[in-house]
């Protein structure tokens, strides 16, 4: 029986030819954090600006139910659009790796430590913005060290950044600081994966 002994060098090249095709992987699927990207800008935004008029009108007992109203309903648009979107990307897929069963983990691990994190927020009766930031920076910080791609661990590190910034801020302009870490989390990132050459 032939002994079929790989050189360490070898090895290296079995594994860097795994995270290139990983990384074409995760150009085609720059399309998630482009979606997350903006329907989370999108809810920021509109999250201010809920905030802005409840102040003024000084309705501030409204301002936690249709905050957490507005996000849910940005994040039920976001997954329905991220399930279409998943489908055709998961159809048109040329490469596969075991690299995307682990930043799908990542994720789902990720999503729920979005929820759980929110109920404990919720009942703490503490703001979620700064925790729902550490969330993503160690997901997408996570994803990037796997990948090795320095805009994605960027990304990440600019999350956990802004999670710390949003406890210096009044609640209405931490709808700011989100919108502004997913401006550098997400979008950033997704243009710039979905411009990788192959």
């Amino acid at each position: 029986m032939k002994k079929n002994d790989l050189s360490p060098q070898e090895s290296l090249d079995i594994i860097q030819k795994a995270i290139t095709r990983y990384k074409m992987n995760y150009r085609e699927s720059s399309t998630t954090f482009l979606l997350w990207g903006w329907i989370l800008t999108l809810a920021s935004i509109s999250n201010f600006i809920i905030l802005r008029i409840l102040n003024n009108m000084e309705a501030h007992q409204l301002k936690g139910l249709l905050s957490l109203a507005n996000w849910a309903l940005f994040s039920l648009i976001g997954f329905v659009f991220l399930y279409f979107s998943q489908r055709n990307i998961d159809k048109n897929k040329k490469v596969y790796s075991s690299l995307d069963g682990y930043i799908k983990t990542i994720w789902i691990v990720a999503g729920s430590a979005f929820f759980v994190g929110t109920l404990i927020c919720i009942r703490l009766g503490i703001a979620p913005p700064p925790v729902m930031l550490l969330i993503a920076g160690i997901a997408t910080t996570t994803s990037g060290l796997f990948i090795k791609y320095k805009p994605v661990i960027f990304g990440g590190i600019a999350f956990f950044v802004f999670s710390v910034a949003a406890t210096f801020v009044s609640n209405e302009y931490v709808a700011l600081i989100v919108g502004a870490a997913i401006i550098f989390g997400y979008l950033v990132p997704g243009y710039l994966l979905k411009s990788v050459k192959e």
